[in-house]
Formats: C-alpha cells, structure tokens, sequence
C-alpha cells in the first residue's frame, strides 16, 4: 500500500488497505512509527487479523506510549501483533520472505526465533555455507503482543519443524510462568535450544536499550529453563551446532556411547567433552572388540576410544563403523577422522555414508573431520545427507552430548505438590503487619506462618520482661536462646539482638538486660516489641530454603547449604512455583549438602522432610501475594525430622 504510487516494481499498488477488493490474511507494515497505529486500525476494519510491525521507534527507543497505542488498537479488533521492531519473517515451504532482506536461508527443519533482527540476517548467511536450514525464521523484534511462548505453542504441532532454536534477551515482566509452561509442553514433543544473553549487568543494559526488556536474573533464567527441559547454549555457534545434531539425529538407545578414531588425541579430547556432560565411556564387549579388530593393525586399540590408528582406511573405516551401527549395545557414535594425504576427505565422507547405507541410521551418529577446504565440503555433504558433522572433535562431543541431555531428562515430571496450609491463621497474621504498614514480621508471626504452612519450627514463647521470659525457659527447658522482637530489623546477630545457650535463671537475667542495651545501641529508631525465648536445638546439618517474587516468574524458590555463610558457599538451586515432586527432589540432588543428606561419608538424613520443606515454603508466597520473600534458615537437619532455628518473613511495600 502507498498512497503515493500505483504501482512499485511492477506490482499494483494500493492506497490504503481498504481499497484492497480480497481478504487479508496478513499485513506487514513499514511506515513511520508515528503512522503504524492508523495503518492497524485501517487493518482492523479491514479484518486482518495478523500484523508483522518491521517499523522501528517504538519501546526500544523510550516510545512507550506509542506502543501501547499499537497494542490497543490492534486488541479492539482482535489482531495479533509482530513486533514492532522487527526484520521479518522467513517460510521455507511456502516459500515467503516477508523482510527486508533480499535473502533466504535454506529449507530444513530447525525454526528459529530471535529478538535480535540483526542476528538473523548474518546467519542466514552463515548457516548457507554451513548446510544447515530452517522450517522458519522470525524476527520477534520488542514483542509487544506476540512473543516466544505463543510461538513454541504454534510450532509445537508444525510437522515440518523438529528443533525450535531461540535466542532470546528477556522475557516480559510476568510471562515467565506462560513461557515455562509452554516450553516445557513444547520439550516433550520436540527439543527447545535457547541462547539467553544478559549475563552480566553490561549486557543487561545493553539489552534495555536494545529491545526494552529486562534481562532478569541470569540464574533463576537457568533454573527455569532446567525446570522445562530446555537446553541452554552458551554461544552462537552452539546453538546452530545443538540444533544441527537434535534436528538429524534419531533417539538415542539404552547402549553405550562410543567414539571411533584414527588418532588417540582426538579420542581423548572427544572423551574428556563427553566426561565433563556426565557421559563416561565403556569399554566395548568382547564379541564386539573382536569384530571392530579386524578393522585395525594389531596395535590399534578396540576398547573406547576405538583408535584404528594411522592406518585406517576408507574401507576400514566403513567396516568398523558399519559394526558398531548394527550393534544394539551401541546406543550412539560419535566418529573422528583429520586430513592427510590418505584416506580423502572425499573417502573419509563416502565410507561413513556406505556402513549409513548397509546398517541403517536407528541410533545417533555425529562426524567430525578435521582439514582445510576439502573437509569443509565433506561435512556439508554429510549433513545434506542427514548427518550432523562439525570441524573438530569437542563440538562434535558437545553437540552429541546436548542429544543425549534432551533425550534423558525428555521424560514428564512427577506431579505437583499439593501445599495444604492453614491460610486463614496465616493470613490473620499477615493482614495485621500489612495494615500496621509494616514490611516484615516479626519472629513470632514469622514462626506462627511457617507452623501454618507445615514447616516444623523451633519452640519459642513470647516475652515483655525478664519475668515473663524466665517463666517461658523454664517451660521451654534451658538452654535457650534470646532474641529481640522487632519488626524493623531482619538480621538480629548484625545488631547484638541475639544470644545463645543461656543455661539457667540468672544468666538469662543477664542475657535480657544486655541484649536489650545492645539492641538500644546499635538499631537506634528500631522498635523493640519484647523478646522471643527459644529452644536451644542440638545442631544438625545446616539446610536452607527461600523463595522469592521474581518480576518475570513469579515465585521462585532455593535450596541450599544454610547458615550464616550461605552467601559465601554458594551451594545452592533454584526453582520456579508451582513445583513437581522431581522438581524438589531434583534440587536436593544438585547441591553438594544434597550428598551429605543422602549419606556421604555418614548416615542418611532425612531427606524426605527436607524435600517436603520446599514447596511449603514456595506455598507461602504462592497463597499470600503481599509476601515478598521467605527465608529459612538454618533449618536443622537429623537422622529424623528437621527444623527451623530461624524464619523470615518480607512483604511488599504498599503501591
């Protein structure tokens, strides 16, 4: 459309879309920014109900009001926005080319979506010369409406798409949740690769000023996409690489990994890559050794590494690789072989297609060769042929390794926990502080929260005076501690508002008065309520859990080793809410106090509470949405049962 011509390169031209006498399915728009909310609202009553917005202007360059006009208008007629912001969007079985660059990438089936429009039009390029294609490419540019969760619920069910790849630079404040549930939906069909940039502050701002997004925590990102069984590239090249051997390579098998050879370097380096993803290799059964042997001088080696050594043949090769294809207790095969004067690249590439040929590709298979230009040709000739092949070894391990990855953890998780508090003490609690204008309990509220969500506590009595709290260590028992009750400090120790193991009448009398001086001192301002008296516990291994309200996910929960060095150790995993029972489970196992729970070097604990632990604590702030963050810790753990020594409870300050 353009009001000023009738006709541009040959083509009709129309002044406005409503002058178009055919329905619309999709209207791409390239006016000044300014122009775009008439063009859709002209679309609109047109009955166009999709909208790829390339024009640049809006969010990305501080026009959020504009933005926002877009989006309305194109909700008041029920359109789908693209965009703004973006460089188009590629089709290659139709074939369309909706951009602004006169290129398109070749046909395969890896879709691949992108907030950087620039990336796009510089692989399109690179992954030509490599032999990779694409079922689509979209350019998702500030994602205004459209974004990658409802893309990976579209592309889920594209036959023609078997691997979806992402770079991504943030999700919207508050589509976390949207974007993990579809992911993960999405993961059980057909593998996710993302490559997530922001992960450190420079590159944060840079994304801010790039698209408008914020780049959120770099670790609950990591955890959220563990939790959906999505794979995270560390680089550009690994996503493409990741993608390649996940889009040509079939399900892995119950078998063993094996990497065949002509050089025992090449071996190793394969090998150590496998070893660092948690992929050890096993020595091949004898009735196999024997087989692969007569494809190698006498001193070759038929273990794993399968080294035919310099020795190796075009013919041998085939021979060994057709064996170890055939063979069930092979479950994948990752195949090494550099340049020399014999055999050719050309051989090396037509003897790993015949034993494809003669045993059938039931199993993964990736190539790496490593040379100069005629090798270069030779793997992109393998992966015409439906073999993923790379330059050098460790990215062949790494990408085999990302097959693998998927392939074990595709399986659904266990369902969720059911967190079954008492919500009506809670919140009485609760609603008492937040109407005080308060943004912490107190010890004692935060105990009788977490007693009504099932975390087991500490014992503790409430006192206004030395009387009162003698009277509750009696009935508590000594040794106890005494801490200040206040709603103005979270971190008593850093205030002398704490003292511990207090054996008997007199030396609480102590205790009290100098506790509270201590406090007067140091936290002047602060109220002081009276003090808690509590049940000195045996000590037992220390534990964590917390949970927090993260602007893109929402609740996002941690466990860890506990203590007052939590910070400093950094033995911890993360979660996003709702959790599964594996979800609990799988974080207990990613720790190193995880492995001291399960028995490492000493008794089992009791894992089971622990675990148990996580999702009640998750629960609080899934039930109650003023809370703002939860901390546990330390939470003793035993032979049998746990419990707190200590919570902490923030609310939200008041809009």
């Amino acid at each position: 459309m353009n009001p000023n011509a009738s006709e541009i390169l040959g083509v009709k031209c129309y002044p406005s879309i409503l002058d178009v006498p055919e329905p619309v399915d999709l209207a791409v728009v390239t006016v000044p920014a300014k122009l775009v909310p008439q063009v859709v609202e002209e679309c609109g009553r047109k009955g166009v109900k999709a909208v790829a917005v390339i024009s640049s202007g809006f969010k990305e360059v501080g026009n959020i009001e504009l933005e926002k006009q877009l989006v309305e208008t194109a909700r008041k007629h029920g359109i789908r926005i693209l965009g703004p912001n973006i460089v188009g969007v590629w089709d290659t079985s139709t074939p369309i080319n909706y951009s602004f660059i006169d290129a398109s990438p070749l046909p395969g089936s890896i879709a691949f979506l992108s907030q950087s429009g620039a990336l796009i039009t510089s692989l399109i390029w690179w992954t030509r010369e490599r032999g990779i294609g694409f079922s689509s490419l979209v350019s998702l540019g500030n994602k205004a409406d459209v974004g990658e969760s409802d893309l990976l619920a579209l592309l889920r069910g594209d036959p023609r798409t078997k691997v979806i790849a992402i770079y991504m630079e943030g999700l919207n404040p508050g589509e976390g949740r949207r974007f993990l549930k579809e992911a993960a939906k999405t993961a059980s069909v057909k593998p996710i690769v993302v490559l997530k940039a922001g992960r450190t502050e420079a590159a944060a701002e840079a994304i801010r000023s790039h698209t408008g997004s914020l780049a959120g925590s770099d670790e609950v990102y990591d955890a959220a996409f563990r939790q959906a069984r999505v794979l995270r590239a560390g680089s550009l090249a690994e996503l493409f690489n990741w993608a390649l051997a996940l889009a040509l390579s079939p399900p892995p098998t119950d078998g063993s990994v094996v990497v065949l050879t002509h050089g025992g370097g090449a071996g190793v380096l394969a090998a150590d890559e496998l070893g660092e993803a948690g992929i050890e290799l096993e020595p091949l059964p004898p009735d196999l050794q024997e087989r692969v042997r007569k494809f190698m001088p006498p001193f070759g080696s038929s273990r794993n590494p399968v080294d035919l050594t310099g020795m190796m043949t075009g013919e041998s090769l085939r021979g060994a690789l057709t064996e170890l294809l055939k063979d069930d207790r092979v479950g994948s095969v990752l195949v090494w072989a550099g340049q020399g004067a014999l055999p050719t690249p050309e051989e090396l590439r037509d003897a790993v297609l015949s034993a494809v040929r003669e045993a059938g590709l039931r199993k993964p298979l990736v190539v790496s060769l490593t040379g100069g230009a005629e090798c270069d040709a030779a793997l992109k000739d393998l992966i015409a042929a439906g073999v993923p092949s790379y330059e050098s070894p460790e990215i062949a391990a790494r990408s085999l390794a990302a097959v693998l990855r998927y392939y074990r953890f595709k399986a659904p998780p266990a369902g969720k926990f059911e967190v079954e508090g008492d919500r009506s003490a809670a919140g009485e609690i609760i609603a008492r502080a937040v109407s005080e204008g308060r943004m912490l309990l107190t010890p004692m509220e935060a105990f009788r929260v977490a007693r009504a969500y099932g975390i087991p506590v500490v014992e503790a009595r409430f006192a206004r005076s030395v009387e009162e709290a003698i009277e509750a260590a009696r009935t508590i028992g000594y040794p106890v501690a005494l801490a200040v009750e206040t709603p103005d400090v979270a971190h008593k120790t850093e205030v002398g508002g704490i003292l511990l193991n207090i054996g008997s009448d007199e030396e609480l009398r102590e205790a009290y008065a100098r506790v509270l001086r201590t406090f007067a001192e140091r936290a002047q301002g602060a109220r002081l309520l009276g003090v808690s008296v509590r049940k000195m516990m045996p000590r037992g291994l220390e534990v964590f859990v917390g949970a927090k309200r993260d602007p893109i996910f929402g609740t996002v929960v941690a466990f860890g080793w506990g203590g007052v060095a939590v910070e400093l150790i950094r033995d911890v995993s993360i979660r996003v809410a709702p959790l599964s029972v594996r979800d609990a489970e799988d974080m207990v196992l990613e720790t190193k106090v995880g492995k001291l729970l399960h028995g490492y070097r000493g008794a089992p604990l009791d894992t089971g509470t622990v675990i148990g632990l996580i999702p009640s604590v998750a629960g609080i702030l899934e039930t109650f949405d003023v809370v703002e963050a939860v901390d546990v810790n330390p939470i003793y753990v035993y032979e049998r049962g746990a419990v707190a020594v200590d919570v902490k409870i923030y609310l939200r300050a008041s809009p």
